[in-house]
């Protein structure tokens, strides 16, 4: 039976352009590939967990741009239940501004739009879904108050959580327990941490550094040096796989959604860590937040890929 996943977050609607490098300040760099996708964080985990096999229930909130009936058709087509998504006719949506170069590195800027404007009230009125959800998913691209609402529902209907500080505002939330599950990348980790980014060879230490914080787990992503664990007293680690990166953008949201599954799944933490790896890395190997997202299949077959240590 696929497992019942709650996420709840950002949507955005991506404006992306392909160079062959990125421009410095001030510099216009021409002869750019366009696409316009869909993206956001909520959203892009939500396609993750269900491509990856999860039955999923996405909550946000939507504006009145022209591509929300194509975003809406998105949604259903990855399987998403999407009858909890919030519509607001005053105003625009999340939008996204991504540029990334021939090596796959991005610059990216996002405007918030109808995400701040999911409430705590809407959340309030979706008790069933929390009570019936196997695992809940939250990021940070929603307003404090309304993640702080979500974090709450979560612990009275006793769900554990997958929890993706990501990204690590000034001033941000505080660590709290009821974030059971942590994912971060390197950068995040050192932010929560008070340092710079996390070397791999620190990522251990830093996962345990997370979790001696009132955490059930912590998770540190590193890219194509894989990640690493921390949990119930023992560390984990899977190692990058070799790929060829033509576009990084969600390789942290596909992780974060496949790991929902897995972990959904009752898998055992390497597994896990395996399981969403594999999807993140299929993930960069392809174009757009949510276009690149890899299926259950792909994920799968997948397994006969050399282990590179």
């Amino acid at each position: 039976m696929r497992p019942r996943i709650l996420v709840i977050g950002s949507s955005n609607i991506d404006f992306i352009i392909r160079l062959d490098r990125l421009p410095v300040v001030g510099e216009t760099v021409t002869d750019g590939q366009f696409m316009q996708t869909f993206g956001g964080k909520g959203a892009n985990q939500a396609v993750a967990a269900a491509r990856a096999g999860g039955q999923v229930t996405f909550i946000t909130c939507l504006g009145n741009d022209p591509q929300v009936p194509a975003l809406m058709g998105n949604f259903r087509e990855a399987g998403i239940d999407a009858g909890r998504i919030v519509h607001v006719a005053d105003g625009p949506s999340g939008a996204a501004l991504v540029m990334f170069d021939q090596a796959g590195a991005n610059y990216l800027a996002v405007a918030p739009g109808s995400n701040y404007r999911l409430e705590p009230g809407h959340l309030d009125a979706c008790r069933d879904d929390f009570a019936a959800a196997s695992l809940v998913v939250l990021q940070m691209e929603l307003r404090p108050d309304t993640t702080l609402r979500a974090l709450e529902l979560a612990r009275q209907a006793g769900k554990p959580v997958v929890f993706n500080f990501a990204p690590v505002p000034p001033g941000h939330l505080a660590l709290d327990p009821a974030m059971g599950i942590l994912v971060v990348n390197e950068h995040e980790a050192g932010a929560l941490l008070g340092c710079g980014p996390v070397a791999a060879a620190e990522a251990p230490e830093a996962a345990r550094q997370l979790v001696a914080r009132g955490l059930q787990s912590a998770i540190i992503t590193l890219g194509r040096d894989g990640a690493c664990a921390q949990a119930g007293g023992q560390a984990f680690r899977v190692p990058g796989r070799p790929v060829r990166a033509v576009d990084t953008t969600g390789a942290g949201d596909t992780f974060t959604g496949a790991l929902a599954v897995a972990l959904a799944e009752r898998r055992p933490m390497p597994e896990a860590l395996d399981f969403a790896n594999r999807a993140a890395a299929l993930s960069v190997t392809r174009m757009g937040a949510q276009p690149s997202i890899p299926w259950r299949r792909e994920i799968d077959a997948m397994t006969w890929m050399e282990d590179p240590r």
